[in-house]
């Protein structure tokens, strides 16, 4: 399922609407008669990703004003935390690469380490979502500049632009593979991104993209799963636990 229609949530962001329903070459939200799919809606500052069956939710816009994290923003994270240990965090600021950006939860809490991120992800319509995200905090809290300002937002196919970048010291994926079982629910954004993208990404698709990352990492390559998921490939140098995911990392000798 992708993208089926725009809908201005005010008179003013009609105009925008329409622009955005020109470029992806889908209709306004009035002249779609499905029930189902995922929409992308629009406000006078705020662009977010809502299913057309309302039954499901309101939008999902990309948020980092939250308490959340403006006091990740101030206070980092703990030395011993799960996160910092796998990208190899000590004093010295690393350049990351984030090669499955997705809404950049994980590309931004990089830049609370003082990492400098590349956040890279192909689909132009969550790279829209994610940048409207970084806008509106810029807009509203200055004191936030200078750790944005480290943050670069790419829209590219992950694999092409790893083999044409400088290495960077770590790449970073988080694999969107198959839906889970209807028994396990996901958070919603993950359910618009599976929605939006899908098909997701198979085994052997991932595979090849793990040998680009590691070929384009100067020291490792660290890969989100799933707590009690497979490897995505050989035995990972360490992982690192939390309590419903972990972190490979593969060390680069």
């Amino acid at each position: 399922m992708a993208l089926v229609c725009i809908e201005p949530l005010t008179p003013t962001a009609e105009s925008h609407a329409r622009e955005l329903a020109q470029i992806w070459n889908v209709p306004l939200r009035r002249d779609y008669t499905g029930t189902s799919g995922v929409k992308v809606v629009v406000s006078e500052l705020m662009i977010g990703l809502g299913f057309v069956d309302t039954g499901k939710g309101k939008p999902y816009y990309v948020d980092f004003m939250t308490a959340a994290w403006k006091s990740r923003f101030v206070t980092g994270l703990p030395k011993r935390h799960i996160f910092r240990r796998a990208l190899g965090v000590h004093d010295k600021p690393l350049r990351v690469i984030d090669a499955t950006a997705g809404f950049g939860q994980d590309a931004i809490t990089a830049l609370c380490l003082g990492c400098e991120v590349i956040a890279v992800e192909k689909s132009d319509v969550v790279v829209t979502v994610l940048r409207n995200g970084v806008v509106r905090a810029l807009r509203e809290d200055e004191s936030v500049h200078s750790i944005f300002e480290k943050l670069s937002v790419v829209e590219a196919d992950a694999g092409v632009f790893l083999t044409q970048v400088d290495h960077a010291d770590v790449v970073y994926l988080d694999p969107m593979f198959d839906k889970p079982k209807r028994s396990a629910k996901s958070a919603k954004e993950m359910q618009l991104l599976q929605d939006l993208l899908a098909p997701a990404a198979t085994l052997a698709e991932m595979e090849v993209l793990f040998h680009l990352a590691y070929e384009a990492a100067s020291q490792r390559v660290v890969v989100k799963r799933p707590l009690k998921g497979k490897a995505l490939v050989k035995a990972p140098t360490h992982s690192y636990k939390g309590q419903s995911i972990r972190y490979d990392v593969y060390v680069k000798s």
